[in-house]
């Protein structure tokens, strides 16, 4: 199966697909910018940010809530995840260290939790 690339945005790119290891890379940050319930076609999709709050911010909550959001693709091996919060900006990083196919990848995600 061909998929379409995103470009940084999220917008889609028609003059190119991707590779089987870039499609998992779009599929993690896809989970990872979806909220929790946002998408209607499947409510189970995505990243519960409730603890990426502010008010709410603690690291190893952050941390194990994209672990576990991350889990909903059997493609990938989370190895590890560092959340890097910017309370002005209402952002967080988040750093990942995976094993996709069992080939060691990282990537960060930029989350807009305001």
């Amino acid at each position: 199966m061909r998929d379409i690339r995103l470009d940084d945005t999220g917008g889609l790119n028609f003059k190119s697909v991707v590779t089987q290891s870039e499609e998992v890379m779009q599929s993690i940050r896809i989970i990872l910018e979806t909220k929790l319930g946002e998408f209607i076609g499947d409510p189970e999709l995505g990243l519960d940010r409730t603890d990426l709050m502010e008010k709410n911010f603690d690291a190893r909550y952050a941390s194990q809530s994209i672990h576990d959001a991350l889990g909903q693709d059997n493609r990938v091996e989370v190895i590890s995840v560092d959340v890097i919060p910017d309370f002005y900006r209402r952002t967080a990083t988040a750093q990942l260290a995976l094993a996709v196919d069992g080939e060691a990848k990282e990537t960060e995600v930029q989350l807009n939790v305001g």
